[in-house]
């Protein structure tokens, strides 16, 4: 009967689609009289698309900027923008070494002279970039020749190619801002990568066009020159049941962080083929710890012993995903802290009213709950206010569209509020909870000197490995703190039609340059 019902549906919206004349972003698209396009589906859109502005980075950014480094499919750190690099002895001068003729969608030519504007515009207090604080260790960028360039550091920093290989170091032309005023991250995006920005339409899609000069593909890519695909458009769809309806009757092609309640369901269909791995991802319950009673950290610990995981990935997630015990996923294997299970608070009502009690709340307290709209996010909005009420905790929940959350955090109108992050190293600690951060990015508004401390000593360690031992102990301190209610971790879940050919899964982004391919008919 439900299979009966579902496939009634998926006719009836062929049939809008269709009268409609939205078949405009279908696979009647990318037939061959109009070339390749490939749809892929959001749940959100970025509030700018500007990689040294933005606090959320669309998936486009990734290809119209190139990075000095990128990585493999085995997240290894190899050559970019810049060929080769060395470092010296003392760890604080790297010295990068620029690929030659590559050009940027504006005509011009790429050189050192970018690299350096790039950096300094993000570390310019005035620009205001959340990026700023990840380039704190360097001290200056300096122009050797045309495609030499040497990054000197404050102090030896070995995440520096983690940072140089992120989307938000993408490669801009030098005096951009200058160049394109306020329409730039708005009407104009300008890189070197293998798509360049056609039209974005905040909280529609975003059309991007190959880039038919690009013939600089790093190394370990199969395909180095121009993408086989034409257009892709990253289309936005917010409620998710609409998303999986498109990508069944072919309108969308590929759907990426699919609903775990869906996945059974593109399962048993044989036009599309469901991928699911680990993911770098963490998802949270966060206080204004700024604000009474959230000051209390008796009162985040009660609200941490408050929450039911295991029925919350049950009900929200269909049991695709696990517990979270602290701040980072268990992905991050050198850094996450084996012990956070240990530290963990457990699911227990009556020490939660008994720490509400000893912090002068015996009766509870009333709150807001914020949200962004997604159905996955409602859901969790619901459960958590159940949960919460067991304690005697009284919840209004408020729903926001992204770019109106976004506001509302940098506002700082928040109490209680439901995140979630996507990020592959331990610095999003630095991100999220250095009082630096306040009050955005850092969200939670926790301003803490020993924090500050323990995230400094561990950034700045001279090895990786000492590094990782540091952010262990900032992990210790957190989960003391009760900085957060972690929830889940999430599986990264892909699905993509048939018509998508030669798919190949990276554990941070899709590289669709990458001899991604796409049948029409």
């Amino acid at each position: 009967m439900k299979g009966t019902l579902r496939k009634i549906m998926v006719m009836m919206l062929v049939s809008v689609l269709l009268v409609g004349g939205v078949a405009g972003c279908s696979l009647k698209a990318g037939s061959k009289g109009a070339g390749k396009t490939l749809v892929i589906g959001f749940d959100r859109d970025a509030e700018i698309m500007d990689t040294i502005k933005t606090s959320w980075y669309s998936d486009a950014l990734i290809y119209i900027h190139d990075r000095l480094v990128s990585r493999d499919y085995n997240f290894g750190y190899q050559p970019g923008l810049a060929e080769k690099w060395d470092v010296s002895e003392d760890g604080l001068t790297w010295t990068f070494y620029l690929r030659k003729n590559v050009k940027f969608h504006d005509g011009s030519d790429f050189d050192a002279e970018d690299v350096k504007w790039t950096i300094d515009t993000i570390k310019d207090p005035d620009v205001g970039s959340p990026f700023r604080g990840d380039l704190d260790a360097i001290k200056e960028v300096q122009v050797v020749d045309e495609h030499t360039v040497e990054i000197i550091l404050n102090y030896p920093f070995p995440n520096l190619l983690f940072n140089l290989s992120n989307t938000a170091a993408g490669i801009h032309p030098a005096n951009a801002y200058e160049k394109y005023g306020d329409d730039y991250g708005k009407k104009k995006v300008i890189g070197t990568g293998p798509y360049k920005l056609e039209e974005w339409i905040q909280g529609d899609k975003t059309v991007l066009v190959k880039n038919e000069d690009y013939n600089w593909g790093p190394e370990w890519m199969s395909n180095r020159g121009p993408a086989l695909i034409d257009k892709i458009i990253l289309k936005v769809v917010p409620e998710e049941s609409t998303r999986i309806m498109e990508l069944e009757v072919g309108d969308i092609h590929i759907l990426r962080n699919v609903p775990e309640t869906y996945v059974d369901q593109l399962e048993e269909n044989s036009d599309i083929t469901v991928y699911k791995e680990p993911a770098t991802k963490l998802g949270y319950l966060a206080y204004a710890t700024d604000k009474e009673p959230f000051t209390d950290v008796r009162v985040r610990r009660a609200i941490n012993h408050a929450l039911n995981k295991e029925e919350i990935i049950q009900f929200v997630f269909r049991g695709i995903g696990e517990v979270a015990y602290g701040y980072l996923p268990f992905a991050l294997e050198d850094e996450y802290l084996e012990e956070s299970r240990d530290l963990d608070y457990e699911y227990d009502v009556e020490k939660a009213k008994q720490l509400l009690a000893e912090a002068g709340y015996p009766d509870g307290f009333k709150a807001t709950l914020s949200s962004d709209n997604s159905s996955k996010s409602t859901k969790l909005a619901e459960i958590i206010q159940r949960q919460l009420k067991e304690v005697n905790i009284e919840t209004e929940i408020q729903l926001y569209d992204s770019a109106s959350y976004t506001d509302m955090l940098k506002e700082g109108k928040q109490e209680l509020f439901i995140r979630e992050y996507s990020w592959p190293n331990a610095d999003i600690l630095d991100w999220f909870l250095l009082s630096e951060r306040f009050p955005y990015p850092n969200h939670s508004r926790w301003v803490d000197e020993k924090t500050d401390d323990l995230i400094m000593s561990a950034a700045r360690k001279p090895t990786w490995e000492e590094r990782a031992e540091g952010y262990k102990e900032v992990q210790r301190y957190l989960i003391d703190q009760a900085v957060w209610a972690p929830i889940y971790v999430p599986m990264q879940i892909i699905a993509a039609r048939k018509e998508v050919k030669n798919f190949k899964y990276h554990p941070w982004m899709l590289q669709y340059s990458d001899g991604f391919d796409l049948e029409v008919e």
